[in-house]
């Protein structure tokens, strides 16, 4: 054999063995899935221990996983979502509120848990609710599948559904999210017709992105339509087409709602397994903020206070519920660790990773969590809690159940230790300023 036929036999060899290192390497990272139910309180699942409503994919995940018992979002969605992406409070953000900085897209200013993602080779979607501006590719997002509200559709595009009311308590129009739906699907409109469910299309979509053949691990982000009004019935309760639109938008399809998400979650759940990807896939179900009417838009714990639902085959085994405090500023961090992604050292975060907890790793428990609205702030320890309305609350410890009826409002009490308690929260809020004036939501 020639100098010549070896060089080039030597480097077909490297070539290979380099690739199969490579595909190792990349087989070796989780898979990652978080989901994010809209509009849903703490205690709307079974795990959280409701008697009425049934979520047994969710309550699965969480008596093989592991359940934090006092997760903070904040009380509105956009506030919420800025939170979860970039680690970082709204006085980083500017996002106090869901009408703030509405024109300027987060990745101008932060780092979104997807483009860390993306540094180490995930391959990555979303599907659902967007409700920030700009696009997803804008975010790191390779694919997505949205809920197309009118700014969203591409120019000279209107959809054909009718428009129905986005709540029961404002008078907003927008294109259907539910029963014959807007989908947009990387910057396509999607023709819809009235058989047609959102919830569906968007749990469908998913599936395929992650069972796709791929050597890079996922990252797929399912920003779920379900449980935000208007609520009406799902595929499973639904009786006649008069019953997709107008009255049938009742509260007492909350129920079939909730029921339907869990069920979208079992139907992932169900093809991560048939195709072998379970037990590779790290994945986190929470929500938002509360339920309307139960405790959205409000700047009480009830407002912020969301499931936080961790399932890691092989990495977490039965852990039970978690008594430490955790807010939405710990996922991005959390996400970056599961990745193998750094953070930059010169980008500041609030977050703090809750892997090793759930690992046996060292972790530094966090001695307060912190949520927003507007000019309102809120603040727990596991003893005591601030809300936005400047009611100061000794929870007595009481784990479980975090519940106000449990709670003695201490706001005017004078003792040494109520006092210590107070002047303690307020240093916790000095460097947390609120924005400068109120601004509408």
């Amino acid at each position: 054999m020639t100098f010549h036929k070896i060089f080039l036999f030597l480097i077909v060899i490297f070539s290979t063995l380099t690739s199969c290192s490579s595909k190792t390497d990349n087989a070796k990272k989780p898979n990652i899935l978080i989901v994010l139910i809209d509009d849903c309180s703490v205690d709307e699942l079974g795990c959280y221990g409701n008697k009425e409503y049934q979520t047994p994919a969710i309550d699965k995940l969480a008596d093989n996983g592991a359940r934090f018992e006092t997760c903070w979002a904040t009380p509105l969605c956009s506030p919420s979502r800025s939170l979860l992406m970039t680690g970082r409070y709204g006085f980083r953000t500017g996002w106090y509120a869901n009408s703030m900085k509405k024109d300027i897209p987060l990745p101008k200013e932060n780092l979104i848990f997807s483009q860390l993602a993306k540094q180490v080779g995930y391959r990555t979607a979303i599907a659902g609710k967007w409700q920030l501006p700009g696009l997803p590719p804008e975010y790191g997002f390779d694919q997505y599948c949205l809920w197309a509200y009118k700014s969203l559709l591409p120019e000279g595009v209107v959809h054909e559904g009718v428009e129905t009311l986005d709540s029961t308590k404002y008078n907003y129009l927008k294109p259907a999210r539910y029963w014959h739906p807007s989908i947009l699907i990387n910057g396509n409109y999607l023709n819809t017709n009235i058989n047609d469910y959102g919830p569906d299309i968007q749990t469908d979509f998913l599936i395929d992105f992650m069972t796709q053949k791929s050597d890079s691990a996922f990252l797929a982000y399912y920003s779920m339509v379900l449980t935000h009004d208007p609520f009406y019935p799902t595929p499973q309760t639904i009786q006649s087409d008069d019953e997709k639109f107008g009255d049938s938008n009742q509260k007492r399809n909350f129920k079939a709602n909730m029921e339907y998400a869990d069920i979208c979650i079992d139907k992932i759940m169900n093809a991560l397994e048939k195709n072998g990807l379970s037990e590779n896939t790290f994945i986190m179900i929470t929500a938002d903020n509360g339920t309307l009417g139960r405790g959205k838009g409000m700047v009480t714990e009830n407002g912020v206070r969301e499931p936080m639902v961790i399932y890691w085959p092989g990495k977490i085994e039965k852990q039970g519920v978690k008594n430490e405090l955790i807010d939405f500023s710990d996922i991005f961090p959390t996400i970056a660790d599961v990745a193998g992604a750094k953070i930059p050292d010169d980008y500041i975060h609030d977050g703090t990773s809750f892997i090793p907890l759930l690992t046996g790793g060292d972790y530094q428990e966090r001695e307060f969590i912190f949520s927003y609205l507007d000019t309102r702030r809120l603040v727990r320890d596991k003893r005591w809690l601030l809300d936005g309305n400047n009611n100061f609350y000794d929870c007595k410890d009481n784990r479980n159940p975090r519940d106000y009826a449990y709670y003695k409002n201490v706001t005017n009490e004078k003792s040494s230790e109520v006092l210590e308690a107070q002047n303690r929260f307020k240093e916790y809020l000095k460097d947390k300023p609120a924005p400068a004036r109120h601004t509408p939501h």
